[in-house]
């Protein structure tokens, strides 16, 4: 799952609390929230690409002895 789709489920969700929330202030906070998940997945779309590939060190391979 890349970055961007990470951040899409996160303002699914996002959104999915705020239809089920009964404070107004709450509801709103987290429809303000899935819109910065919503942004932060178009950005890293854009700047991203789907040309981006990890780096072994990004997961924790760059440590491991066994690797050749």
């Amino acid at each position: 799952m890349s970055d961007a789709d990470l951040f899409r489920q996160y303002a699914k969700e996002a959104m999915h609390a705020a239809s089920k929330s009964t404070s107004e202030d709450e509801g709103r906070a987290l429809i303000d929230l899935a819109c910065t998940w919503a942004r932060a997945a178009l950005m890293g779309q854009m700047v991203l690409g789907s040309s981006f590939t990890a780096s072994p060190r990004d997961d924790g391979e760059a440590m491991s002895p066994n690797r050749s």
